[in-house]
């Protein structure tokens, strides 16, 4: 009987943690890239880019903290929910997992480009042999290369956001609604296959994920998942 409470309760602890871990996410994300980077990363402007840098190195250290913090958080999300998910279907929540993770790896390699102006910046004796406004121009391409490397990430986000929201969608024990908007969410990111095209319906696409996203996180952390019917399709998917 315990054993039997104890594993009806795991889904539940699962959709908190992964709702905790998705509004993690949420805000690691809009701190890092609106917030700091927004305050020190001047458009097209590499000596005001340096010299933000430079005076606000601490700030822009804890970018890169925060950066991290946001993908470790994501990576837990995606192994969670495709533990939540996987009752309903086995090889569609595996192949999200794959997309989300490879999304993730991507996306964490590109904040390599993030923090190497510090390096390119630094002073260091070996970078003596570039003028000041060859190195403020390179470290600010490198930033836009953590851009650009980032934006790589989003497809793959797309087909995990759009196969997890089918997923949902089928579960009986989440609302389909939250299957609906994921699903557009994930169509939304899918436009990214082509960057100029992403770029253009970028608004459009922001309000639906984040509306998708905040429903999800509240649902998780409040609500939770129908225990019952998680274990029904649970135990339907071991018999088959």
């Amino acid at each position: 009987m315990k054993t039997r409470t104890a594993s009806e309760l795991s889904p539940q602890v699962y959709a908190r943690i992964a709702g905790l871990l998705y509004l993690i996410v949420i805000a690691a994300g809009i701190i890092a890239q609106m917030v700091i980077s927004g305050k020190i990363i001047v458009k097209d402007d590499a000596a005001a880019t340096a010299a933000n840098i430079l005076t606000h190195k601490n700030l822009f250290q804890l970018g890169f903290t925060v950066y991290l913090i946001e993908m470790a958080s994501q990576i837990a999300m995606t192994v969670l929910l495709y533990v939540l998910l996987k009752p309903v279907s086995r090889s569609i929540s595996l192949l999200a997992l794959f997309f989300g993770l490879t999304g993730c790896i991507i996306k964490t390699l590109s904040r390599l480009f993030y923090i190497t102006p510090l390096l390119v910046l630094g002073g260091s004796h070996y970078l003596s042999e570039f003028n000041v406004e060859q190195l403020q121009a390179f470290a600010l391409l490198l930033l836009n290369v953590n851009d650009q490397a980032a934006g790589m990430a989003l497809p793959f986000f797309g087909f995990s956001t759009l196969l997890n929201g089918v997923l949902i969608f089928r579960s009986t024990f989440l609302p389909q609604v939250l299957g609906v908007l994921s699903m557009l969410g994930g169509l939304g990111w899918l436009t990214y296959l082509y960057p100029p095209l992403g770029n253009q319906f970028l608004p459009y696409i922001l309000v639906i994920a984040l509306i998708g996203s905040i429903s999800q996180i509240l649902w998780l952390l409040i609500k939770g998942v129908n225990t019952q019917k998680w274990m029904e399709k649970a135990n339907s998917a071991i018999i088959l």
